[in-house]
This record gives C-alpha cells, sequence and structure tokens, in this order.
C-alpha cells in the first residue's frame, strides 16, 4: 500500500509540476544558493525513468536542470528505491548541459511526430520534458518512434554524467 501511495504521490508531482506550458522568465536575481534556485520557475529540462513491474520492486531516479546562474545549472537528483526510500541530491553543472540535451531533442525531433503517436515500451516508463518556442513540452516512453528509446538513453548519459 505504501508503494501504491509513493507512486501515486510521485505521478501527481510529476503532472502538477511539469504541467505549465509557459517558459520561466530570464532570471534577473541570481539566487543566493543552489537551493534557492530549485523551484518550478527555474526549471529548465527535466528526465525520468522508471522500472516497472519486477519482481524485486519498482525504482525510479528524476533528474532536474534549474537555472542558476549564467555558466552554471543545478542538477537535482532524487531516486526512489525499491524499500519505498526517497533520496534527493543536487550539484552544480556546467549550462551546457542544457545545450547538450536540447541536441539530442533536436537531433531525435522529439516532440514531434511519431513522438505523438509512435509505440510504447514494457518494464519501464521514461519522459522527458524541456521548453520549445516558449511551451513546455513532455515526451514519454508511451509514445515515441522506433529509436526513442536511445534518445532517452542519450538524454541520461548526458545528465548523468555532467
Amino acid at each position: 500500500m505504501k508503494r501504491i501511495i509513493s507512486i501515486l504521490l510521485t505521478g501527481l508531482m510529476v503532472v502538477g509540476m511539469f504541467g505549465c506550458s509557459k517558459k520561466p522568465e530570464p532570471i534577473t536575481d541570481i539566487p543566493a544558493t543552489p537551493e534557492e534556485a530549485m523551484t518550478d520557475a527555474n526549471l529548465v529540462f527535466y528526465y525520468y525513468e522508471a522500472v516497472t513491474g519486477t519482481v524485486g520492486g519498482d525504482c525510479s531516479v528524476t533528474y532536474r536542470l534549474y537555472r542558476y546562474n549564467g555558466t552554471e545549472l543545478v542538477l537535482s537528483r532524487t531516486d526512489h528505491t525499491t524499500d519505498d526510500e526517497e533520496i534527493s541530491t543536487y550539484r552544480l553543472v556546467p549550462a551546457s548541459t542544457l545545450d547538450d540535451c536540447m541536441k539530442v531533442v533536436k537531433k531525435y525531433k522529439m516532440g514531434k511526430g511519431k513522438w505523438i503517436n509512435g509505440i510504447g515500451i514494457t518494464g519501464g516508463y521514461c519522459s522527458a520534458g524541456f521548453y520549445k518556442k516558449d511551451e513546455w513540452i513532455k515526451v514519454t516512453s508511451d509514445n515515441m518512434p522506433d529509436n526513442g528509446q536511445e534518445a532517452f538513453s542519450a538524454i541520461h548519459k548526458i545528465i548523468a554524467n555532467a
């Protein structure tokens, strides 16, 4: 029961957090600390990955990139373990991390065509959110082209190694 509630709350948090469709305003006051930068208004990219339907239990990881200053972003990572434990960390990463993620978005044409009416995967779930022309776009592994998993893997590699 605890796991179901955790999954539901995580889902509601993701939907609530990423349901916005307006790009955040440019930072005029640089937050004094990275913790102050980690707000919905400063969110510029996210990546979520979950392993589902396993005997040992489900687990997930969420990465979020937040605007911080002109040269760095705050990268937060939240792990939900099979024991229903939540572990959150953050660190500063180069601002080019967002550019690298957006190159993947462009290369795989995320948010267009088969990303809207594509195939799904079983045993896992991935999603990513980003801005495209002032509109918040969310893509998921529920609807993706044949090479969609390559796109998610490329984003994961960039963010995890930033």
